[in-house]
């Protein structure tokens, strides 16, 4: 027995030896200082399963590197720390570059078939002119602010605005917050884009899209999907099925101006009814997947904060206007321009919550500013909790929620750069529809805000476990909380939502 356990702790040492040697003998003289952890190429990729986006804070904090290499099974990782080297690695737009993610996504958690990749993914791919890198431009005057994005806006408010009439009614209703949020995004966004004709009204297409969901990661990695996603592959069939009728009835010529810029920009490139269908499944993905988590902690950390409860239902009354009948309006346009210390609370959420990592993908040797060498086939992450919680950037109270953070006031003990936000991402890769994103946020939040109290059940708001989910940008709940909603008046309600060319400016692309 003795000889038996000293040849396992032989063989376990001389495989650990051997792991250390093989880290450090495929390291460039120039690549980022690797991290091997325990247990080399295997304890990087637990740490990145299990822990998320704060394995990264983590690693910075205890190595202090404004750029490292983590060695895993398959090609290299990069990970970024530093802003500054974040901002000098964006220049490089065709050798680091992010279209490769999206002809995966298009290619497994979408499905496009094999002709309709050949147009997204063709040697055009990392080409300004090529269908991916494209397709902000084709599509910018659907979200841009003005008449594409006042037009998501007034429809989504006016689906806000019939839901809250419908919980008014009822005096007091208990829900679950998560659920509750994630339905009045989803039932938002998808009215705003597609019409009169929206199929997800349907219950059964909207449990259909949220069972899809759940799997996307899995289908993203293509890892062996029809065991690890098989009902979101059962799903995905469904969905692309609803969105090809809808496609090949015309109602998209209903729906948003975004929605029709979407299928010019697919018919420009030859792409069929069928593959337009699966592509707009992605298009959904980036309206609500993180949407939805984002507008919950936004929700969440205006009404269990009394501070910032006080502070933000203040600004919104005065918004609110009464007549002679005790008839209230309000015109949630307003709010992007009339409610700095709103937008501050959103745009703090955005950065003290979220989880987000940027990914790019190396396509030849490339040496960034003569001082880092990242390896041909490499993949690069820049997580924004890195960024959002660096105290060289955001000072002392970084890892600290401050809902007054990001007003403009000649007071401010710390000045961040702007460039530090990525809320949205940052350089060359921004979020299309961050201004209908933020937009549609705020006037549910202000909505809530004057029409609603919310308490949670047993009356006391209690910290939530989260679960950093590594396709999120946002955590998602281990467990959701339930929460009293109770109408604070039998008043009636005149919402609009009038044109206005104001976006919500946040980002640094945006201040420019």
């Amino acid at each position: 027995m003795p000889s038996l356990l000293l040849l396992s702790a032989g063989i376990v040492a001389a495989t650990y030896i051997f792991l250390l040697g093989l880290a450090f003998f495929l390291q460039h003289p120039k690549e980022p200082t690797p991290i091997v952890g325990s247990i080399p190429f295997i304890s990087p990729l637990l740490g990145m399963l299990i822990g998320g986006g704060r394995y990264y804070v983590h690693l910075r904090d205890e190595y202090h590197l404004p750029i490292y290499t983590l060695r895993v099974p398959g090609p290299p990782i990069y990970v970024v720390n530093s802003l500054q080297t974040i901002q000098r690695i964006d220049r490089h737009i065709t050798t680091v570059a992010f279209s490769p993610i999206q002809a995966q996504a298009c290619r497994n958690a979408m499905a496009v078939s094999k002709n309709g990749m050949a147009k997204i993914a063709d040697d055009k791919r990392l080409s300004s002119d090529g269908y991916l890198r494209s397709f902000p431009r084709s599509t910018a005057a659907g979200t841009s602010p003005g008449p594409g994005l006042n037009g998501l806006s007034r429809a989504a408010v006016s689906d806000f605005v019939a839901s809250m009439d419908r919980l008014a009614a009822k005096g007091r209703s208990t829900v679950k917050l998560f659920d509750w949020v994630r339905h009045e995004i989803f039932a938002a966004t998808t009215d705003a884009t597609y019409g009169a004709h929206n199929p997800f009204r349907e219950t059964e297409n909207e449990r259909a899209w949220f069972q899809y969901e759940s799997g996307i990661m899995a289908l993203l990695m293509g890892l062996f999907p029809s065991l690890t996603a098989r009902r979101s592959l059962k799903a995905r069939e469904s969905l692309v099925s609803i969105l090809t009728r809808y496609l090949r009835s015309n109602h998209f010529l209903e729906g948003s101006l975004f929605l029709q810029l979407r299928q010019k920009h697919d018919l420009a490139f030859g792409l069929d009814v069928d593959d337009s269908a699966h592509i707009e499944i992605g298009q959904i993905a980036a309206g609500v997947v993180n949407t939805a988590p984002s507008a919950f902690w936004m929700v969440w950390q205006v009404f269990s904060d009394a501070a910032v409860l006080a502070d933000c239902r203040k600004e919104v009354s005065r918004l609110v206007q009464t007549d002679s009948n005790g008839a209230c309006s309000i015109d949630l346009a307003q709010v992007r321009t009339h409610c700095p210390l709103l937008v501050s609370t959103w745009q703090e959420v955005l950065r003290f919550h979220g989880i987000s990592v940027a990914a790019r993908i190396i396509q030849e040797d490339t040496l960034v500013d003569n001082q880092y060498f990242l390896k041909n086939g490499g993949v690069v992450l820049m997580p924004n909790a890195v960024i959002h919680s660096d105290e060289s950037l955001w000072g002392p109270t970084a890892r600290q929620f401050n809902h007054k953070r990001f007003l403009k006031t000649k007071e401010k003990s710390h000045r961040y750069p702007a460039a530090a936000f990525r809320g949205f991402g940052g350089g060359h890769v921004l979020c299309p529809g961050r201004h209908f994103a933020s937009t549609e946020v705020l006037a549910l939040v202000a909505l809530l805000l004057v029409r609603f109290d919310i308490q949670p059940v047993g009356g006391r708001w209690v910290e939530l476990a989260k679960h950093n989910a590594m396709d999120r940008a946002f955590p998602l709940l281990k467990k959701d909380v339930q929460v009293e909603m109770i109408s604070k008046s039998d008043q009636k309600w005149h919402v609009t939502f009038s044109d206005d060319a104001s976006g919500i400016n946040i980002v640094a692309e945006d201040l420019e």
